[in-house]
């Protein structure tokens, strides 16, 4: 297996291992991972939720990717985490690239490597390109951009939504209306746009 230490987000070549190339691969697994959420909360997978978003009060491993993505783009990185975990327990390749990301990002490098070979080959060789792309999209990088007035509907809507359940662990749980009203929200967003 690849040692990830010194990888690049995107599958790129390895970075150097100073500091600073440390400090700027961590940003760019950040960027890249924001670009991802963004594009799941603004565009087909949102739009893909159906009414079986929920089955006995749980999402399904689709509907818990977006939901950690939303969760990411609220700033609540750990509820994020735990979707992720279980939709790629549930087969998600792009869950496990969302974590993968997400600790390349944090510089859990051992992590990243781990979760890196939990994602699917197919997914890894897309995910990257798709996300150049995304990234390009946006040159000045978080802002105005396609599906923003989405992302935004969405963000302001999830305080609502979203109901925790503390037993022990803090579990984000969506309202059971919430893959409608999330479509409902980012349907209205691209109109307006």
């Amino acid at each position: 297996d690849e040692d990830l230490r010194a990888r690049r987000p995107g599958g790129g070549p390895p970075a150097p291992a100073g500091a600073a190339e440390r400090q700027a691969a961590m940003r760019a697994a950040a960027q890249d991972l924001r670009a991802l959420c963004e594009a799941a909360v603004s565009g087909a997978a949102v739009t893909a939720l159906g009414g079986d978003f929920l089955t006995q009060s749980l999402p399904q491993p689709a509907g818990a990717r977006v939901l950690g993505c939303i969760l990411l783009l609220a700033d609540t990185e750990d509820s994020a985490r735990f979707w992720w975990q279980y939709a790629s327990g549930a087969g998600d390749p792009i869950a496990s690239y969302c974590l993968y990301l997400h600790h390349l990002a944090l510089g859990e490098n051992r992590q990243a490597s781990w979760w890196h070979r939990q994602t699917a080959p197919a997914a890894e060789a897309a995910l990257p390109t798709a996300l150049r792309v995304l990234r390009a999209m946006r040159p000045g990088g978080p802002g105005p951009g396609p599906g923003r007035a989405a992302v935004d509907a969405v963000l302001e809507y999830v305080p609502a939504a979203v109901n925790y359940v503390d037993d022990d662990l803090e579990l984000p749980l969506p309202a059971p209306d919430f893959s409608e009203r999330i479509r409902a929200l980012t349907a209205t967003a691209r109109r307006r746009t």
